[in-house]
């Protein structure tokens, strides 16, 4: 998905053309999966529904079943899972959320060290990762101005007026689902 972070622009008018001509990801999901529900209804059912594909992740049950048999199994084998970097990442904070591949043992994944990142990509790495740091304080303390720096991190939002403007914008539309953000001071 790096495309996101060095081609902004193409991805935004792509998104923005996609949204006006078959809805928003969002849409287009939500009514894929009133498809596939309808679908699940028949007990005989025995293929896996051509829509998963045009979903996303029609593979993730593959490699569920992969991550829970060698758990169980206490197989050893490496896969890529999230987990704590645990040092795995020499530029990311040891307690960060990776997805790395990882030794995966019945106590757990064991992260394979790689060291630090090429410095063509540790930059919005990082900067990645004190977004996700410091909205996770927000969404847990419901402080709008941490919020605000926060989206204004963000490497896709280009100013921190825009920051202002989409992090009020989704306040307000996702109020009833955010009441801790209800007792801060808009600044």
């Amino acid at each position: 998905m790096a495309w996101y972070y060095y081609k902004t622009s193409e991805m935004l008018e792509e998104e923005l053309k996609a949204a006006e001509n078959e809805g928003t990801r969002a849409e287009v999901v939500r009514s894929l999966e009133n498809d596939l529900f309808e679908l699940y209804k028949d007990p005989d059912l025995t293929i896996k529904p051509p829509q998963l594909e045009k979903r996303g992740g029609a593979y993730y049950s593959d490699a569920a079943c992969s991550l829970i048999s060698s758990i169980y199994n206490d197989k050893c084998d490496f896969q890529p899972v999230n987990t704590i970097n645990n040092g795995a990442i020499d530029s990311i904070p040891s307690d960060s959320a990776v997805e790395i591949n990882c030794k995966i043992t019945k106590d757990g994944p064991i992260p394979i060290p790689i060291g630090d990142l090429p410095v063509s990509v540790r930059g919005v790495v990082q900067q990645i990762k004190s977004f996700e740091r410091v909205a996770a304080e927000a969404a847990v303390t419901g402080d709008y101005n941490k919020a605000l720096v926060a989206m204004t991190i963000n490497p896709l939002v280009p100013s921190d007026a825009i920051a202002k403007q989409i992090l009020d914008e989704m306040l307000e539309a996702h109020k009833t689902y955010l009441p801790q953000f209800l007792r801060s001071v808009n600044v």
